[in-house]
């Protein structure tokens, strides 16, 4: 009998490379006494239990794609009852935000170092976050990467499965195409999502949203920044 050949399992796109730069000796010394109060240990397949990492009942937002945090840091300075969740896969990054969660004094902050669409699908209850942001994410502007873009029809579907009825989805990009194919794709959830800002247009920038020394260095070489909120249903 001829034994039938293995089928190799296919490797999930991502929309993200890891390019791992060197920690600084700060970075390094806050994966050694940081990590353990202000990180979570996640293993896929395993609910995350948010008022018991927490300590409380918050309302919970979730960032995805951090990047240095500091803007995420910012926000979880300014609104202390709420309960802010990063997700980042840059250790980099992710060192800088614990050294930022320290200086700051804050304790209503929680990091995952992994990738955040399998956290919103085998991690997070239905139903269990006020809001979710995502800030500037990758554009990929080479069509044939534009598969990796980490805005699609399956992570919106994500998206309404964890976010509370009443809850919003925030959305910024510097890159208008990207801007664009994001607005389509979520307004073909109008099912499960509504445009604040009514069909077909962008938000104005909240105040809620800082800016970043990212999107003021844009700002300064003429890129203009599109802003996409939508509630839950």
């Amino acid at each position: 009998m001829t034994a039938e050949p293995t089928v190799k399992p296919r490797r999930p796109i991502r929309s993200f490379v890891l390019r791992e730069g060197r920690l600084t000796p700060a970075q390094e010394r806050a994966f050694r006494d940081l990590w353990s109060r202000y990180g979570v240990a996640w293993i896929p397949g395993s609910p995350i239990r948010l008022a018991r990492l927490f300590g409380n009942a918050h309302p919970v937002v979730m960032e995805i794609g951090f990047g240095n945090g500091d803007a995420l840091a910012t926000m979880a300075q300014q609104d202390p009852d709420t309960n802010w969740l990063g997700v980042e896969v840059h250790r980099p990054g992710v060192g800088h935000l614990l050294l930022e969660i320290e200086r700051r004094g804050l304790d209503n902050l929680r990091l995952i170092r992994h990738d955040a669409v399998e956290v919103l699908a085998q991690g997070i209850a239905p139903g269990s976050l006020a809001r979710v942001h995502l800030f500037f994410p990758d554009p990929w502007p080479k069509r044939r990467h534009h598969k990796r873009r980490i805005l699609t029809p399956e992570l919106v579907a994500l998206l309404a499965r964890t976010i509370r009825p009443g809850g919003t989805f925030h959305a910024a990009t510097d890159w208008v195409p990207y801007a664009e194919q994001m607005l389509a794709v979520l307004e073909a959830s109008s099912e499960s999502f509504e445009n604040l800002a009514g069909q077909g247009r962008f938000s104005p920038r909240p105040a809620t949203r800082p800016l970043t020394r990212f999107e003021r260095r844009g700002a300064r070489l003429g890129h203009h920044v599109r802003d996409l909120m939508f509630r839950r249903r």
